[in-house]
């Protein structure tokens, strides 16, 4: 290709295909999956020493409002409750199980205003909550006030919460939506002299061990059919990856969020309100929720879970096209001369694995993978300053950009600056069907074949391609695979659809691409571990398992040789992300699948509509990722028909701030088959509520934060499964 800029071919840029076919009539399918909402509005506390709020009922009649007028939901598939008891509250999720009986994979939306809080996690909840010694609670109206058995009625803790998020996904499907707009945090419940009320509450009643025992229903069933994916216990009320639902949650673990005095609602679901009405929700997805949601810079919504890139209430099963990177126009000023200066930020960077000079179409909207752009690119830029987790973008000289531009936009790679890949391929005829391939059905991230890409030696190639017959083969020279997978690819593809052929070079050279770069800095505090894992109970048949590691670290080597026998294929697995050192990170985890060419996302963060997201894996602490309150699925070794050896990758990107992984993610396989398995603060507080001394050290530790924010690091495990 030829250089926007300069009109030379720069050396070592590959060229992509162009969105340039898109479908002007391109509309999104209509939900034909029924909604059903339990609406939780909590405003009156009973007992005296908990001040009431102002805003929690009108947030949860405004929620089922909109509900009602735009999504068309009738009385009959509504839980209202208000002002709700303890039990009040568990039988609104009980309600909403049985209301949503004999339906198929129904839509649930989940919404509590309310106190929240943090109270110290009880003894036994050790293994649950490794990383933290405080669990959140949603807290009933009833709170505090003494039961008619005598007892102190208590919170509802994070893993009831859990438990029964499990246990309707294991039902109903995981088509489950939480929103919370409620603190995260103990603090005090009212700043007096602001405009703003906190939604959390001081010292609430201690959890006991026994809270975590979920009440039996009448209407509980065997789910009939499977999940549509599997699901697992959360951490806090989301997990850190969740597999039953996605939370959108008002602010972070240790914040708080509050309501306006004036207008008697929520900040959150004031904000949430604004984007829905008007939209089609169907073309939305959480994550283009999290980037476009405007909100006070001092609370920050978090989002979380595996299908935060569906549409919003999964209304249909594809994912959001992760190859197109969200950007936003950070920073307007005037030049001396008065002109208006603007940058252009891709919210990727060094760490995500941007470099300079790489060239990109724009884009109003993502697609859904599989599919084509329903507007064609309105410009488009290059990358100059590639920082870590961020580049600026420049408007490319000769090409058109508008003036004004989205505020939030999505840049689409078209030129790729890494080192090409060598092919080598003897048939000539092949090749030209190769190159005349310039769109495909399937994401291309990585490119098409151009002649810089082909080699003359079959010795000196990275990737060969050989046809027999109507059978078209891929072969790879990777020392780092070949002792222990074939060269060649298992399945053939067909030579009469070049599109199918393309899509798995692109997807193999993405996957070479982001397995084989390091880091810039070592994170030597950083450790990890895995662990086969077992009920705490020992009751492998129970309804809501929960496991604890046991038995040596399966990784304790590097490369890591496991034997596993039939018993072992049976049994899941866990890992255990350690931090030895002084600052909290941001852990990104993935496990890369060399015989798939599948990139799939383990552990990630959440996504923050704002910079301050919490950090997962806390300082001198650890993160549970397959148990506990890791809130992601436990793997299992398994091998696949004649097989008795196998190879993965678990790759670990470490960074001290937030970054956007996402653009990694290829977790369908591209060949022609399903993947395998696998107001301000009072004077003597800071704005989380801490007693001044405490703000100090947190102040000291943001501080260090900050002087390590450039830094980003890798961490792989390589694991070979062998039969036994």
């Amino acid at each position: 290709m030829t250089d926007p800029v300069s009109g030379n071919t720069p050396q070592g840029v590959v060229e992509m295909p162009r969105d340039d076919e898109y479908d002007e009539d391109a509309a999104q399918l209509a939900n034909d999956n029924p909604i059903y909402a339990l609406i939780i509005g909590n405003n009156d506390y009973q007992a005296a020493e908990f001040n009431s709020l102002l805003g929690a009922v009108a947030d949860a009649d405004a929620i089922e409002n909109i509900l009602k007028t735009s999504m068309d939901l009738r009385d009959s598939q509504i839980v209202s409750l208000r002002n709700a008891t303890r039990q009040q509250m568990l039988n609104g999720f009980h309600k909403l199980e049985e209301i949503t009986k004999d339906k198929e994979d129904p839509c649930m939306i989940i919404f509590y205003a309310g106190h929240g809080a943090q109270t110290p996690r009880p003894q036994g909840w050790e293994d649950y909550a490794a990383d933290y010694e405080m669990i959140e609670m949603l807290c009933p109206s009833d709170l505090g006030v003494v039961g008619k058995d005598g007892k102190v009625v208590e919170g509802i803790p994070d893993r009831m919460v859990s438990a029964l998020l499990n246990g309707l996904a294991q039902k109903r499907g995981n088509n489950i939506t939480l929103i919370l707009d409620c603190c995260h945090s103990a603090g005090l419940n009212r700043d007096e002299e602001t405009d703003r009320i906190s939604r959390s509450l001081p010292d609430p009643p201690p959890i006991t061990a026994e809270a975590n025992i979920i009440p039996t229903s009448p209407s509980l069933e065997p789910l009939n059919g499977e999940p549509t994916r599997a699901v697992r216990v959360a951490t806090g009320f989301g997990g850190k990856y969740a597999t039953s639902h996605v939370l959108l949650a008002a602010c972070g673990r240790n914040k708080r969020a509050f309501e306006d005095r004036k207008t008697k609602h929520g900040y959150f679901t004031s904000a949430l309100i604004g984007f829905l009405q008007g939209k089609k929700v169907e073309s939305e997805t959480y994550l283009s929720l999290m980037y476009n949601i405007v909100m006070p810079t001092w609370q920050t919504p978090h989002c979380m879970g595996v299908n935060a890139d569906r549409p919003l209430f999964n209304r249909r099963g594809s994912r959001s096209d992760p190859s197109y990177i969200p950007c936003r126009v950070v920073d307007t000023s005037k030049d001396a001369e008065g002109k208006q200066q603007v940058t252009f930020t891709l919210l990727a960077g060094l760490a995500e694995g941007i470099v300079p000079n790489e060239v990109f179409d724009l884009y109003k909207a993502v697609p859904f993978e599989g599919e084509k752009n329903a507007s064609p690119p309105f410009g488009m830029m290059i990358a100059t300053d590639v920082g870590t987790t961020s580049t600026v973008l420049q408007r490319l000289e000769g090409k058109t950009t508008p003036l004004r531009v989205p505020k939030v936009f999505y840049a689409k790679r078209i030129a790729w600056s890494n080192a090409p890949a060598s092919i080598y391929c003897e048939d000539k005829t092949l090749l030209q069907s190769l190159s005349r391939v310039t769109k495909s059905s399937v994401s291309v991230k990585a490119g098409k074949v151009l002649p810089t890409d082909l080699v003359d030696d079959a010795a000196k190639a990275s990737l060969i391609i050989k046809a027999e017959g109507d059978d078209v083969y891929l072969e790879r020279n990777d020392p780092l695979l070949e002792e222990h997978l074939p060269k060649r690819f298992p399945r053939p593809l067909n030579r009469n659809a070049p599109e199918q052929i393309q899509g798995v070079i692109s997807a193999w050279r993405h996957f070479n691409y982001h397995l084989k770069r390091g880091g810039r800095d070592e994170f030597p505090q950083i450790r990890m571990e895995m662990h086969y894992l077992e009920p705490e109970d020992g009751d492998w048949d129970s309804e809501h398992p929960e496991y604890h590691p046991v038995g040596k670290n399966l990784l304790a080597e590097n490369p890591a040789h496991i034997v596993v026998s039939d018993d072992h294929t049976k049994r899941p697995l866990g890992l255990t992300l350690y931090n030895d050192g002084d600052l909290n990170v941001y852990p990104y985890l993935f496990y890369f699948d060399p015989t798939e060419l599948t990139i799939m996302p383990w552990s990630m963060v959440a996504e923050g509509a704002g910079g301050d997201v919490d950090p997962p894996l806390l300082q001198r602490s650890q993160l549970a990722v397959g148990y506990g309150n890791g809130g992601v699925d436990p793997l299992m070794f398994y091998f696949e028909g004649d097989t008795v050896r196998d190879i993965g990758f678990f790759k670990l990107f470490i960074t001290y701030s937030p970054a956007n992984f996402r653009s990694l993610n290829q977790e369908r396989s591209p060949f022609p088959r399903a993947t395998r398995g696998g107001g301000g603060p009072d004077e003597d507080e800071d704005d989380t509520g801490l007693e001044l001394g405490e703000a100090e050290r947190l102040a000291v530790e943001k501080e260090l934060q900050k002087m390590h924010a450039d830094k980003w690091g890798v961490k792989v495990h390589t694991v070979v499964q062998v039969k036994g």
